[in-house]
């Protein structure tokens, strides 16, 4: 799958625009293009990561992989009324719901008899992946995929939560993150790294590294380029 982005904005003509593109040689500056080739089509997978820097074009990718498709708002549509228990698929079997939340890595029970609206950062993260693997969608996108929660959390919560999804069959699901470090504990069927263009697939009986990627590579001068003023 082919997904060319391009992003134009106003060419300003400030003294201080023009200044930029003088010192940093900068004159398309208002232009931002990237054209990747996911492997997204077919069904013969179930967990895609796009994974790079911020302002890397992540999120664009993510809104275009299938055009019938948002990216998905983990948390939108709480009731505040009501505990996160009652609010995770209702009409489901309780056992399902609170094995979904720990899976998620939301295993402190008093969290669950409280409404969405008073949790922290990260537990509201965590209980919108609990109510996205209990409604297992056809397709979803999740943004900012681990990026509000504690790193070790994130890397026992990315591996739970790769677990969980698989059960669900038949059902797909792309991950946009800024962290490399998740991918090992993920083990997603590819991975498409915007900072480097390249695409991994996950072999039959192999593993993904986070070691064979992006951030491996020591952040220095030479990728960051020179700024001198």
């Amino acid at each position: 799958m082919k997904i060319n982005i391009k992003h134009t904005g106003r060419n300003f003509d400030s003294y201080r625009a023009n200044k930029v593109k003088s010192l940093f040689n900068a004159e398309n500056g208002h232009e931002w293009e990237h054209i990747a080739e996911i492997p997204a089509e077919g069904n013969d997978w179930q967990i895609g990561l796009i994974v790079g820097p911020s302002g890397s074009g992540k999120t664009s990718l993510g809104a275009q992989i299938w055009g019938d498709v948002d990216i998905h708002d983990l948390y939108a549509g709480w009731n505040n009324d009501q505990p996160i228990i009652d609010c995770i698929a209702p009409n489901d079997d309780f056992k399902k719901v609170t094995g979904a939340l720990s899976a998620v890595g939301l295993g402190d029970v008093p969290a669950w008899l409280r409404p969405f609206g008073v949790l922290s950062n990260g537990e509201k993260f965590r209980a919108g992946l609990a109510r996205l693997i209990c409604d297992a969608p056809d397709r979803s996108v999740i943004d900012e995929f681990t990026s509000v929660i504690d790193r070790q959390i994130a890397q026992i919560g990315a591996s739970a939560f790769s677990k969980s999804w698989r059960r669900n069959k038949e059902k797909q699901v792309v991950l946009l993150s800024c962290h490399y470090d998740i991918i090992e504990w993920l083990q997603p069927d590819w991975v498409y790294d915007t900072r480097t263009g390249e695409v991994k697939k996950k072999s039959k009986n192999g593993l993904l590294s986070n070691s064979t990627f992006g951030r491996s590579t020591e952040v220095t001068g030479s990728s960051l380029k020179s700024i001198t003023i």
